[in-house]
């Protein structure tokens, strides 16, 4: 694929940013085993600096998850900018053939402002399931439980009615709004919007960027809209956006995530960011002339927030000079050389232990468990083994590298593809690897890399003729049979 209007390159040392200090940066990141795809710095309009942890690329077209938000919030300011839209519109007065007959005063209060505020009427939003075929409907199911735009409450609803409204006043989903401005950056019409049940792009989750096109927008971000002389966003409403506009703190405690929320714009301890689940993160500083972003899903886990932002402001920050630098010929070679190594962590431990021969083959009949698995066996070869298994929905194959990752199919076909609540009818991509933690203990990592993401941990331990697992898994409306305990024994 070729790319639309690249950012402009540079060296590190060229951006004012020492080669070695982003070397640091990314060794800390891996000592630390996150399941990040890639990592990209833009200043001055250039591009300085990108690496990606194989099996990813340039290529992969990454689901940015929560950072759709910010993306939605903007397509709002340009709305508000033709007069389409006002901070003040009451939100229920777009939806008279949804809302209920009889409003509670407080949801006939509740505004634009306040739902990109996350400062909406109720306690968490709307529960909304795949399976609600019309999640506009939903919105107004949930019970009212407080005035609206008073205090922050995280709600991807608001976020999802966001878009929905933008729909019924422009005629367009809030991706063909910003199209204008997609075009300017060079970001593919081959980006796209994951959709909702209903059938329109859901804004609080879906948007799908390669990690270049995410990087020029945020960096369009990062100069308040301005893209090469030109207003792609209206600065005002940027500005206004992208600092404090309500109190988050009795939600969120850390400097990263709790110094207020925007308008859908995280602000930060300098300049403001964009969140999404997993690692998809965007880090805008408009006094640095600098954008950073990443993507990944570390979810399970839990730590891609504070590791990213964290180093970064330990690491990075400290290093960032507001002049070019001599260039370090050297420093550069080796950064490209730590560049080249990086890839998604394998869990730790030995590729084998005595125990495969004991159990190779073997057929496990597994007692009633929440996985519904009925049997299971394992096959081992040099460097692979396959786990075999059946569950509700058949007999399924799953293949892993041992101590080393392995590209396979994640073996199930139910599960959604670009709309949510409609299966893709074809499994997902995913790297698998496993290693033996303990002589009789095997640790199994699914990372699925599809439209949608995932992480999948098994650990299998065998007591003689016996096998028991444990599997935990990270996953938005999808492998919910992958959870829990089983237990089984050798069948006669």
């Amino acid at each position: 694929m070729t790319e639309k209007k690249p950012l402009p390159r540079c060296t590190p040392e060229q951006a004012g940013i020492p080669s070695d200090a982003i070397a640091r940066y990314l060794r800390t990141l891996s000592e630390g085993r996150l399941a990040l795809h890639d990592v990209l710095i833009a200043r001055g309009g250039r591009l300085c600096f990108e690496a990606y942890w194989k099996p990813f690329d340039p290529e992969f077209r990454h689901r940015l998850y929560s950072c759709s938000k910010s993306i939605v919030s903007t397509a709002v300011g340009i709305l508000i900018e033709r007069g389409q839209l006002s901070l003040e519109d009451r939100a229920v007065t777009f939806f008279p053939d949804k809302a209920p007959k009889n409003v509670h005063p407080w949801l006939a209060e509740m505004t634009i402002r306040d739902m990109l505020r996350m400062a909406t009427c109720y306690e968490h939003g709307a529960s909304y399931k795949p399976t609600d075929p019309d999640w506009e409907a939903t919105f107004f199911t949930d019970e009212v439980s407080h005035k609206p735009g008073q205090v922050f409450s995280y709600c991807t609803t608001a976020t999802t009615m966001l878009c929905m409204i933008i729909r019924r006043v422009s005629s367009q989903e809030f991706m063909g709004v910003l199209r204008p401005v997609f075009d300017e950056l060079g970001i593919s019409r081959e980006a796209f919007c994951v959709e909702t049940p209903c059938g329109h792009e859901w804004g609080g989750s879906g948007v799908c960027f390669t990690a270049r096109e995410f990087a020029k927008f945020a960096d369009l971000c990062t100069h308040y809209g301005s893209y090469n002389g030109r207003q792609l966003l209206p600065e005002n409403y940027m500005r206004e956006a992208t600092r404090k506009q309500i109190d988050n703190a009795i939600e969120q405690s850390s400097p990263d995530t709790g110094t207020g929320y925007g308008y859908q714009f995280w602000p930060m301890r300098q300049g403001f960011a964009m969140h999404g689940m997993g690692g998809q993160f965007a880090l805008c500083l408009p006094e640095k002339n600098l954008t950073m972003i990443t993507n990944g899903y570390d979810e399970l886990m839990g730590r891609c927030k504070d590791n990213v932002f964290t180093l970064f402001w330990n690491v990075l920050y400290p290093a960032l000079s507001d002049s070019p630098l001599s260039e370090d010929e050297a420093a550069q070679t080796s950064l490209a050389r730590l560049c080249g190594t990086l890839e998604l962590p394998c869990p730790e431990g030995e590729r084998h232990s005595e125990t495969e021969r004991a159990i190779a083959g073997k057929r496990y009949k597994m007692s009633s468990n929440p996985l519904g698995i009925r049997w299971m066996r394992f096959e081992f070869e040099e460097n692979e083994g396959v786990w075999h298994y059946e569950n509700a929905t058949g007999e399924h194959a799953l293949r892993f590298g041992m101590g080393r990752q392995c590209a396979a199919v994640f073996p199930e076909t139910h599960y959604y593809g670009r709309r949510i609540g409609t299966p893709a009818n074809r499994p997902y991509q995913a790297y698998n690897s496993a290693v033996w933690t303990m002589p009789d203990s095997l640790l199994l990592y699914c990372h699925i890399a599809d439209i949608h993401l995932a992480n999948l941990r098994v650990a299998f331990s065998f007591d003689g003729d016996t096998v028991t697992l444990y599997a935990r898994k990270h996953a938005e409306f999808f492998m919910n049979e992958y959870t829990g305990f089983a237990s089984g024994q050798w069948a006669e």
